[in-house]
């Protein structure tokens, strides 16, 4: 039983239902036990909660543990009848919707959300919006899934829209042409590749990270989706060029995303 320290007014005709936190489920196994707040109670709310993961959870004062719920009440008034409705369920029990013939369940290949992008294809990791708040490696970097990086899933093949934008946005920007045909220069010539260009499949990466074209959409929208992040909100400027700079590079990135943000 955690105390709260704070005591609430709820509107007559109304009860206040205690509710879990759904990452403090995900993430620790904390889940929160029955119970309701009536109207007219003006005592300190307390709030039962269990852990059922493998670790022990301090708490400390300004943690956010649970969320409350005010609902309506239906004042009917009762009645005594001889018969009851006939219904589907009719006197089953526990267990009985599993009986149900009717009920069925259409299952569908879950599709790639998230991709972790690497120089190395073999690297690249894959995952399904399924595994978010559940995945080790999400769970420990989830500030990077953003919209940016569900648009990178699609980097699972060479032929994907994605990587084909900046194919296309390449052919336009002469720095990048140039960079280009210097690894092809390099390379054809047999003389020492530079450690920290790489090119592979139409791409350039920059020290591991993808070379973006001088393009403000594709600029703009990595930087925009590396900011609203689909687990922690909007981050900061500092936040959110740390972010980009893990996969990817561009002249004068952090201006750029210093004007967006």
């Amino acid at each position: 039983m955690v105390e709260t320290g704070i005591a609430i007014g709820l509107p007559e005709g109304t009860y206040g239902r205690p509710a879990a936190r759904s990452s403090m489920a995900s993430k620790m196994g904390i889940a929160l036990g029955g119970g309701v707040i009536d109207a007219d109670y003006k005592g300190e709310v307390r709030v039962i909660l269990r852990n059922h993961g493998e670790a022990d959870c301090v708490l400390k004062a300004g943690d956010r543990i649970a969320q409350l719920i005010v609902e309506t009440v239906a004042n009917a008034d009762a009645m005594e009848v001889a018969d009851l409705a006939v219904t589907e369920g009719g006197t089953m029990g526990f267990g009985s919707s599993d009986l149900n013939l009717k009920r069925s369940i259409a299952a569908k290949e879950e599709e790639v959300k998230i991709c972790f992008l690497h120089t190395d294809t073999s690297e690249k990791k894959f995952f399904s919006a399924a595994d978010i708040g559940y995945h080790p490696r999400l769970m420990k970097e989830k500030d990077i899934l953003s919209s940016a990086h569900v648009n990178a899933a699609l980097t699972r093949t060479r032929n994907d829209s994605f990587l084909d934008k900046f194919r296309v946005a390449g052919k336009e920007d002469e720095r990048w042409q140039n960079r280009g045909r210097e690894q092809v220069r390099l390379r054809e010539s047999g003389k020492k590749m530079p450690d920290e260009w790489i090119d592979k499949d139409g791409l350039l990466y920059y020290k591991n990270r993808l070379y973006i074209p001088e393009d403000d959409a594709l600029q703009t929208a990595i930087a925009q989706g590396c900011q609203d992040s689909l687990v922690a909100g909007h981050f900061g400027q500092g936040k959110t060029i740390e972010i980009v700079t893990r996969d990817f590079y561009w002249k004068k990135l952090s201006d750029s995303i210093r004007d967006y943000v």
